[in-house]
């Protein structure tokens, strides 16, 4: 006889939705696979409108604490966003031994730590696999396949909006606010895109990949984060002529002295890299571990029914093995360190300045960089009109960033350079 849970669902917009119909529609499969029977009992909304899901059976509940105060209800979802209400919800339903579901990444990067001591002092789980990626099973790949490996780097494009945006401006020459208007006309993009666009976003999912990777806490405030607001398409064009493709990128490293790098930012990557094929609101993680070497993920990072899945994922996982006695959530024992200052890494730069047409320049410009201890690997020169202004293009060989950022400070004030120049950092494949 298959073994009966009771699930409430807290939050009912498109990934709440999409967890109830799954839980409805596909409870018998459910049931044959995994040998529990998923029984949604509660809810919880103020709207129940314009979700295009019928609710068939589960009582629907306006005060999220009828869920948490059910002594019936066996687990937890929690889909509601936001971090203070949602951390009431799930330390709540910890105290009264509750087992937690959650897509939460803004809650687990930056209150996370606090929560799963919570759980695991009160002998309960929490399950995070819509987090990151969606419907990609990273998370589980990387605490349970992986769990007998060293994970040393991850470089992952883990925002759909700002890929899609990227994408479009590369192939249909279109400038940043061009294409961020189509994402929103489209659906891809928020009215207020600012947690994608700015990189907040992917900080969140690299920031929970890095802590569950490494066996590591750290403060989410130390994550070094850029966006794309100031990528121009002339950027994406000149890259591309020196062989590179302009991604978004979380990249989490550790070495072998136990330091760990966690930034995000606009990266140049070769075009061969297996990140530069991944086009629109497609999401994709490169995995670098000892023994397995390099793997990838790929897949839709969002939407209802993607999410809805790895959701599920966790409620049947849970649900398997809720009679164990000593549960260990994936995201315990952590060895805290910090997080290695943006200034301090090494790393080949795309440079671009506006410069006054005239002899001369280059070798003012390449003196500055000379002196800061930086190298110049590769230059282009875009002609416009004599005397004009016209762009200069450079890319360097390795240098340290602090080196980099005192050097372009020093060009910008030239009188020969209009403007602040452009810097981009250029990530190296995952070997």
């Amino acid at each position: 006889m298959a073994k009966s849970i009771k699930v409430g669902v807290v939050g009912f917009g498109t990934v709440g939705g999409g967890v109830v119909d799954i839980l409805q529609q596909n409870r018998d499969l459910i049931k044959s696979r995994s040998g529990v029977d998923i029984e949604l009992k509660g809810v919880v909304s103020k709207n129940f409108s314009n979700v295009g899901i019928e609710i068939l059976y589960a009582k629907k509940l306006s005060d999220y604490n009828e869920i948490i105060n059910d002594d019936e209800i066996d687990i937890v979802v929690e889909l509601v966003g936001g971090i203070d209400i949602p951390f009431d919800i799930i330390s709540k339903s910890i105290l009264k031994r509750k087992n937690v579901v959650t897509a939460n990444k803004a809650l687990l990067a930056e209150k996370g730590n606090i929560l799963f001591k919570m759980a695991q002092d009160n002998g309960v789980v929490i399950g995070f696999e819509a987090s990151v990626g969606g419907g990609i099973p990273i998370i589980r790949s990387i605490a349970d396949a992986m769990v007998g490996d060293r994970i040393s780097e991850m470089l992952g494009i883990l925002n759909g909006t700002t890929n899609f945006i990227l994408t479009k401006m590369f192939e249909e020459n279109m400038e940043f606010e061009d294409a961020l208007k189509e994402a929103q006309r489209l659906g891809f993009a928020e009215a207020d895109p600012s947690l994608d666009i700015d990189g907040i976003d992917t900080a969140h999912k690299i920031t929970i990949l890095s802590q569950l990777a490494f066996n590591t806490s750290f403060d989410f405030s130390s994550v070094h984060i850029e966006g794309i607001r100031n990528i121009s398409l002339i950027d994406l064009k000149y890259a591309y002529e020196m062989g590179f493709v302009l991604k978004l990128l979380g990249i989490a490293k550790i070495d072998d002295d136990g330091k760990v790098e966690i930034r995000v930012h606009p990266s140049l990557i070769n075009k061969d890299n297996q990140l530069a094929f991944i086009r629109n609101e497609y999401n994709g993680v490169l995995v670098k571990s000892k023994n397995l070497g390099i793997t990838m993920y790929y897949g839709k990072g969002a939407g209802r029914y993607p999410t809805a899945v790895s959701v599920v994922s966790d409620i049947v996982d849970i649900a398997k093995n809720i009679d164990t006695p000593r549960k260990v959530n994936k995201m315990s024992n952590f060895v805290t360190r910090d997080v290695k200052p943006i200034g301090d890494i090494v790393s080949k730069y795309y440079l671009r300045f506006l410069v006054i047409d005239k002899p001369g320049v280059l070798s003012i410009i390449s003196k500055i960089l000379g002196d800061n201890n930086i190298s110049i690997a590769s230059v282009i020169q875009k002609e416009v009109m004599p005397h004009e202004f016209v762009p200069l293009v450079m890319i360097t060989h390795y240098a340290r960033e602090r080196d980099l950022v005192k050097a372009i400070a020093e060009i910008n004030s030239l009188s020969v350079v209009k403007g602040n120049g452009v810097m981009i950092r250029i990530v190296d494949d995952v070997k």
